[in-house]
């Protein structure tokens, strides 16, 4: 999966939990990673930025009602996989 389509998933659950303050942050995040204007080191900044989003600490402190907190987590390490994968690229 898309490091895309995986903040837009997890921006979807964060919503429905009502944490929209987040979901609005993570979505910001995606459409300036899809810019393709963007100079390499804004580029990982971003993705770090994301990366801290998903410790346990951080969005992994939220419990989505409708996952449960096993879903929730490994929605989180496959978007940390993620970006940890497209920062090796850049």
């Amino acid at each position: 999966m898309k490091i895309s389509e995986l903040l837009i998933e997890i921006n979807y659950h964060l919503r429905q939990a009502g944490f929209i303050n987040d979901a609005d942050e993570l979505k910001n995040f995606c459409n300036i990673l899809l810019d393709k204007k963007l100079a390499a080191d804004s580029h990982n900044a971003i993705l770090i930025e994301i990366a801290m989003r998903c410790h346990v600490k951080w969005l992994g402190d939220y419990y989505p009602p409708h996952l449960s907190q096993k879903d929730w987590w490994e929605k989180l390490e496959n978007l940390n996989r993620a970006t940890k994968k497209h920062m090796r690229r850049i």
